[in-house]
């Protein structure tokens, strides 16, 4: 009775294996891969405007930027310099789908080299998922204590044996009930580890781009800031002249600009990125109204 009922399981499952993708489930997963890639590119954006902004003393919330612009300033983060990496997933996950047919393909010398080394302990200890795993997994942790004494150890090294060692470890145990829960939290750590990877590279490429703001600010377009009243723009280098006529009374210079937003701006003053590292760094955010009046002048190198 158990044999003429698995007969029959294992047709139905022969021929679930032979069905061709359904439309649908393409659609469904294109879909499904577009939306995690615009929420990984939305939470780039704001780690990048996090990292840009935090010199300055603002916020990217601050500023009221919309998920578009962060998912914006994410897409700008990649340069052609991941085409080749991309490129080159894309086909090992190809020669991955297909090694069946193509393993026949190779020529025999290179199928014998490659039967020869598989035949070494040593390349079967390291081809043994588990074993490898475990190594990496214990190679973290060993690090994460490290990192936990105050010593030395770099991020990205952590947060990548972290996001290979558990996936490694649990893969040959996932056609378990048990293995398969091992598996899921080891996927999902593995998640959590690629964006923390990818908000620090955001994060760390605006700090760049604050620090080359700061080292160039003679390049930023000047700003003459026209007021009816006294402001208390107190900053290193920043240059108060008063008028006896006219509407507005004093003008302001020595300041430049860093972000318009709206009606509102941004200023910060013309110091060196020396001046900026003692302390003497300002930010002024100026809202434009009819008792300010701003004028926007192209940046000048000093003689």
């Amino acid at each position: 009775m158990t044999a003429d009922l698995s007969e029959p399981e294992q047709a139905r499952s022969e021929q679930h294996r032979s069905e061709p993708p359904r439309p649908l489930d393409a659609v469904g997963l294109i879909t499904l891969l577009l939306a995690t890639s615009g929420a990984v590119l939305i939470y780039m954006g704001w780690a990048y405007l996090d990292g840009y902004l935090r010199p300055f003393s603002l916020k990217p919330t601050d500023l009221n930027y919309s998920p578009d612009e962060y998912a914006l300033y994410g897409l700008n983060l990649f340069s052609p310099a991941f085409l080749p990496w991309m490129a080159a997933l894309a086909l090992l996950l190809a020669a991955a789908t297909h090694r069946a047919t193509l393993l026949p393909r190779l020529p025999s010398r290179l199928r014998a080299l490659g039967a020869a080394a598989r035949s070494r302990r040593v390349v079967r200890v390291v081809g043994n998922s588990a074993i490898s795993g475990a190594v990496i997994t214990s190679a973290a942790l060993a690090l994460a204590m490290a990192a936990l004494h105050l010593l030395t150890v770099n991020t990205y090294l952590l947060l990548a044996l972290v996001i290979v060692g558990p996936l490694l470890l649990t893969w040959p145990s996932r056609g378990t009930p048990l293995g398969r829960v091992a598996f899921a939290a080891a996927a999902t750590v593995s998640i959590f580890c690629l964006l923390w990877t990818a908000a620090l590279y955001a994060a760390e490429r605006g700090a760049r781009s604050a620090a080359t703001v700061i080292d160039t600010l003679d390049d930023r377009p000047q700003v003459a800031l026209y007021t009816e009243d006294t402001l208390a723009l107190n900053a290193l280098n920043v240059e108060h002249q008063p008028f006896a006529q006219g509407r507005y009374k004093h003008r302001y210079l020595g300041l430049r600009l860093l972000i318009v937003r709206g009606d509102t701006y941004y200023l910060i003053p013309a110091t060196t990125s020396a001046e900026w590292a003692a302390g003497f760094g300002r930010t002024f955010v100026v809202k434009e109204e009819d008792d300010i009046r701003l004028e926007i002048l192209p940046g000048t190198r000093p003689a």
